[in-house]
């Protein structure tokens, strides 16, 4: 209650339970006399006072014992006349709110030509209602919250919103459970699913016995058709993304026929969901990755040929993910379920306000994203909502992993029931996310971090270590430090070891490796500053040692779109919203840098064909797998196998101004030789032997 503002709240607090507060501007804050008025029987009954206290602001008053419908509308009546609504929101703070109001009922708009029901679970809402068009139906109150209504008609395309009243006035709010929308969120959209069914190719996709023959490769839909070098159809779009036949300004493929030729399994695809702050109407003029969730059940509109069309987004979305299928190529979506763009105005908290979202014991809102808000994905309703909006994601969509952002944020359990339940539709399902400790308010014990890895045995996270310890740091303050690879030779023997990966999961399989990601300055960019002594050519050899050494290691490999053909952000870190003139991927750069792009190819091919890259557990590992180093400059790296061409694979690593002359390899075959002798290893170099079956 805010000064001399709000002269009488009244809550529900508990079923039986009501507090009203009486401002002590008003009549000093006191009442002899509370009445109970009973909107819908047109009733007035006193009830007594069961206890009272006070602040510097009000006197708070207690009623015990109170019988309430909740289908019903009430006001509390002092003494004088005045009045309030009775208002549900504060059940939500109730501990058992879950085990009286969870529903697992079907939500959202359930369409029959015929006719259409929508349901909302709002079980602190006075009164719902929905928007068709111009029209507004009032919905019934059910079981559980559950607002229903049944409209006859053929709604197909329909926009409609929820109205939802919480106190005295309506809030208009989209549908949690819509499956479209119209262009910036206005409105949802009625649809067929049974529209939405272009095979998904699901047997073109060879089954993964092992989590690491995954070899994943991140990009971002707009990012990677929008530049002038490539000219693609429909640039930054779901369409343009799998669009055949576009190649660099030089005649080399780009594009989609790039991706399936340079030979990944897995394409992680940036936030595809429905974001903030990209006007879908004008896409060119803002620019954001999409980290800033509006609608996590929607495709992305800047992202559709028509983001007004409720079909076009949904249709051309499904389309994307099928095309890569069609080539054999999984898809990963990156989910954002740790916060909202604006918890406010989320429908979320216009919804049931107060549920939705973390508190810490002050009741404040907890804010570990450090976008203003957490997820409470604890929450029983939060987390049948993250685990029903995966599920659609996998089988209407057919993504076949999810990246999860800020993993730290959600809670054990939800991750673990997340994958449980994608596993047991796709046993050859990932699953992986960022998994720091963040501040969010919950106990260390229940984050989805990676120091609980024994406790999410299926799920991987991404390798800092591993990053920090081969390439240097990639954040601001870190750009001159060096890794391994770009000169520090004091993580030479520790660099051995994060190839093996056998100390920091449970599982090997758990280490998502990766150097570089759309966080960040690119490796690139980042050598140019490490590095930026050297020339620009000798900053490339680095930079494609540590991807060979990227794909060779033990564990799950991660690239960054246009790793391989170092794409530069001109020294930009956390481009999130900088416009394509930055972010756009120049496919000129294929052009230039041919040949290491063949020679990841060859690297991708060579661990696609070898099991002694793609062991999963640590005790693997330390039977057929071993480093060591020479005067703490040169890494040997070596896999054994008991299947395939080779018998053992040997790989030495020298990014040291040192030479060095290998021995005992003339019974081994060259697999990659940067150099004419097969036994000098010159200094910022590498070979790789194969010792033939």
């Amino acid at each position: 209650m805010e000064k001399g503002k709000i002269r009488m709240l009244a809550n529900l607090i508990e079923l039986n339970k009501i507090e009203v507060r009486l401002s002590k501007k008003y009549y000093g804050g006191i009442s002899p006399k509370f009445y109970l008025r009973d909107l819908n029987k047109e009733t007035l009954v006193e009830i007594p006072v069961a206890e009272t206290c006070e602040d510097d602001i009000c006197v708070k008053y207690y009623f015990k014992n109170v019988h309430i419908d909740l289908t019903h509308h009430y006001e509390m009546v002092d003494n004088y006349g005045l009045s309030a609504i009775l208002q549900y929101v504060r059940l939500s703070e109730l501990d058992d709110f879950d085990e009286l109001f969870y529903y697992d009922g079907k939500l959202g708009p359930l369409y029959q030509k015929e006719k259409t029901t929508f349901k909302v679970w709002a079980p602190t809402a006075l009164e719902v209602m929905v928007k068709v068009g111009n029209e507004a139906y009032q919905m019934e109150r059910k079981e559980k919250g559950v607002f229903e209504v049944t409209i006859q008609g053929d709604l197909d395309n329909q926009e409609y919103n929820y109205l939802i009243r919480h106190h005295k006035s309506f809030h208009e709010t989209l549908d949690l459970y819509a499956y479209a929308s119209n262009a910036n969120s206005n409105s949802n959209i009625v649809i067929d699913v049974d529209k939405i069914n272009e095979p998904l190719y699901l047997e073109n996709l060879p089954h993964m016995k092992r989590k690491t023959e995954a070899i994943i490769y991140e990009l971002s839909v707009r990012d990677f058709t929008m530049s002038k070098t490539i000219n693609a159809t429909h640039p930054g779009t779901f369409m343009s993304l799998v669009e055949s036949g576009l190649v660099t300004p030089q005649g080399n493929k780009a594009g989609f026929d790039y991706l399936v030729d340079l030979g990944v399994t897995h394409v992680q695809i940036m936030p595809m969901y429905d974001f903030a702050t990209v006007d879908e109407l004008h896409p060119t003029v803002m620019y954001n990755w999409g980290y800033d969730p509006i609608q996590y059940n929607v495709p992305e509109g800047s992202y559709a040929l028509d983001p007004q069309d409720g079909y076009s987004r949904v249709k051309e979305c499904r389309h994307m993910v099928s095309t890569f299928h069609q080539k054999g190529l999984r898809v990963v979506m990156d989910v954002v379920y740790n916060h909202m763009y604006d918890y406010y105005t989320s429908a979320f908290e216009r919804t049931v306000p107060g549920y939705y979202f973390r508190k810490n014991q002050y009741g404040e809102m907890s804010n570990g994203s450090w976008c203003g808000n957490d997820l409470e994905s604890r929450h029983q309703m939060v987390r049948r909502y993250i685990k029903d909006m995966c599920l659609r994601w996998q089988k209407l969509y057919g993504v076949d992993g999810f990246r999860f952002d800020l993993m730290g944020i959600i809670d054990i359990e939800t991750l673990n029931q997340v994958y449980d339940q994608a596993s047991k539709i796709d046993d050859s399902f990932i699953m992986y996310g960022e998994g720091w400790n963040m501040p969010t308010a919950m106990d260390d014990h229940e984050k989805g971090m990676q120091d609980n890895h024994r406790k999410m045995l299926n799920i991987g996270f991404f390798n800092d270590y591993y990053r920090e310890t081969l390439k240097g740091g990639s954040g601001d303050s870190a750009l001159k430090d060096k890794g391994y690879f770009a000169g520090n030779m004091y993580n030479c023997e520790i660099g051995g070891e994060c190839m093996k990966n056998t100390n920091r999961y449970s599982y090997v399989d758990q280490s998502i490796n990766y150097v570089e990601c759309h966080d960040n300055a690119t490796t690139f960019d980042k050598f140019a500053i490490s590095n930026g002594d050297e020339p620009l050519e000798t900053r490339k050899k680095r930079q494609l040692m540590l991807n060979v050494a990227l794909i060779l290691s033990q564990g799950i490999p991660f690239i960054h779109c246009g790793q391989e053909f170092y794409r530069s952000k001109d020294g930009l870190g956390n481009t999130y919203n900088t416009l394509d003139h930055i972010n756009a991927v120049n496919w000129s750069l294929v052009d230039e840098n041919q040949e290491d792009i063949e020679t990841l190819k060859q690297m991708i091919q060579l661990r696609k064909e070898n099991g002694g890259f793609k062991y999963e557990t640590i005790q693997e590992v330390n039977e057929y797998v071993g480093t060591n180093h020479f005067d703490y400059r040169i890494l040997r790296y070596c896999v054994k196998q008991n299947k395939g061409k080779y018998q053992e694979i040997v790989a030495y690593f020298n990014p040291s101004y040192y030479d060095f002359e290998i021995n005992d390899m003339d019974e081994y075959e060259v697999i990659y030789n940067d150099h004419e002798s097969r036994t000098y290893l010159a200094p910022i170099s590498m070979k790789i032997f194969g010792l033939k079956r």
